[in-house]
């Protein structure tokens, strides 16, 4: 396009260069003719010019120099302008505003092409993020499979604490349906009963007790062994509460016996009998002689009576005593069995092993637990205490928990959370012990403080007695 530009431009000039010699040669042969003529004398040669002659060349001369404009203009507008340089100028600048847009287009589509890879690189960067923060952990799954019945277990244990310490109450109050009922010689027969018949070791204080345990003699075939193993277990507190993580206590249960075998019935959670039993032996030995109800109506005009003072002094003491078996019934509740699984077939059994048991089996069965033995230390249905114990201690001594710390930051903090959880309920256990320790010293305090009040009030009276 430049070069066509410049070829009209050049072709333009030439034409004007052409006229302009051509006018040239005109006047230049015009004056030679007339120097010829007048070599002597200008004047005369001129004078043989007619004007009319003159005139007309005059006329012609500025004809054709019109003329020649006219077509110069005609050759510069219509030409070279309009049919060469403006469409050259039209298709220039179309050219170059088409070329602009593409330049224009191929910046936007760079623009276009930059926020799509940055779109692109976000939601990578975020789907990284989501597989790196919410990819699920082993190690935390391990944390919600223990822990998933643990808020039921605490509850049944509290609930079995409250009934042991009812049945007690009611135990030394003579309440219906105890062994305290009728007073304490009919209590010690039946608590002796008992023990003839289930607890008695013939072989205790040098065998001196073989007469008394032929029920239970070593030779009887019909004492099996799972049956010797309750020997002395109303008094040994370690081998019934302090040793097994969890006590068959369920005091819950619609059914008490098993009376599949009709001969030989047998109790669903024998540990109930024991810890009853022990529970005889160490808080109130003796019951209370039970008062007739006629001596203890009051009269509103009368003060207090001999008898009524001796009912609220016992009372006081069953109090006392209260704080005392609280200790044992809270420790005795922690190892309580768990919460049971509904069946889930038609016709099965009322009751199903509680659920965290198989996982609680399974991190025993890597720190090399034999399957039988495990079993034996979490029991059918594993107690609040057993699950603590593996949420607290056991899970912490598989080298894989350490690890699997080896892991994604989120999951890692969830870990870290998990185990603030566990040291907060940890702590409320802690927290309850001192209350409990806290109780029972104020108990003591107490009764020393009794003991330092009647001292005092003898000594009043004996100065009283001695001034009249």
């Amino acid at each position: 396009m430049g070069f066509k530009i410049l070829d009209i431009f050049v072709q333009a000039r030439l034409s004007f260069v052409k006229l302009v010699i051509s006018l040239m040669v005109c006047a230049s042969l015009f004056g030679f003719a007339a120097s010829s003529q007048a070599c002597s004398n200008c004047y005369a040669a001129v004078a043989l010019v007619d004007s009319t002659v003159w005139a007309e060349a005059e006329d012609k001369f500025d004809d054709k120099i019109e003329e020649e404009f006219v077509e110069l203009e005609e050759f510069i507008v219509h030409e070279m302008w309009e049919q060469s340089i403006l469409p050259a100028m039209m298709l220039a600048a179309e050219q170059f505003t088409a070329v602009a847009m593409q330049q224009a287009m191929v910046i936007g589509m760079f623009i276009d092409a930059e926020s799509q890879m940055d779109a692109q690189r976000l939601l990578q960067e975020i789907r990284a993020k989501v597989h790196k923060d919410y990819q699920p952990s082993v190690g935390m799954c391990e944390f919600g499979s223990v822990m998933k019945s643990i808020a039921a277990t605490e509850r049944r244990g509290e609930v079995t604490a409250v009934i042991l310490a009812q049945r007690s109450q009611d135990r030394q109050l003579g309440q219906e349906n105890t062994s305290g009922t009728y007073g304490n010689d009919l209590d010690h027969d039946v608590r002796i009963t008992h023990f003839k018949t289930l607890f008695c070791n013939e072989h205790d204080r040098g065998s001196a007790l073989s007469s008394a345990c032929s029920d239970v003699a070593w030779t009887n075939t019909a004492y099996d062994a799972d049956a010797r193993v309750r020997m002395n277990k109303d008094i040994d507190y370690f081998a019934l509460v302090d040793s097994p993580w969890t006590m068959k206590l369920d005091f819950m249960n619609e059914e008490i016996l098993d009376v599949s075998a009709a001969q030989n019935p047998k109790i669903h959670n024998e540990d109930e009998e024991h810890l009853l039993a022990m529970v005889s032996n160490l808080y109130a030995h003796k019951t209370f002689p039970r008062v007739p109800a006629r001596l203890l109506v009051n009269d509103i005009d009368k003060e207090l009576t001999t008898m009524q003072k001796a009912y609220m002094d016992m009372r006081s003491i069953v109090a006392k005593r209260s704080v005392a078996e609280n200790s044992l019934y809270a420790i005795s509740a922690m190892k309580a069995e768990g919460n049971r699984l509904p069946s889930t077939t038609a016709g099965g059994p009322d009751s199903l092993p509680m659920s965290v048991r198989p996982y609680m089996e399974s991190i025993l069965s890597e720190l090399g637990v034999p399957a039988t033995e495990a079993l034996e230390l979490l029991g059918e249905n594993p107690s609040y205490y057993a699950q603590m114990e593996i949420l607290t201690k056991k899970l912490y001594q598989n080298p894989d928990f350490y690890t699997n710390l080896y892991d994604k930051p989120a999951n890692v903090e969830r870990k870290t959370v998990a185990l603030q959880a566990i040291k907060l309920m940890q702590k409320f256990d802690v927290l309850k012990s001192s209350l409990r320790n806290e109780v029972s010293t104020s108990i003591l305090l107490e009764l020393a403080v009794m003991d330092l009040q009647r001292e005092v009030e003898d000594q009043i009276q004996a100065i009283d007695v001695s001034n009249e």
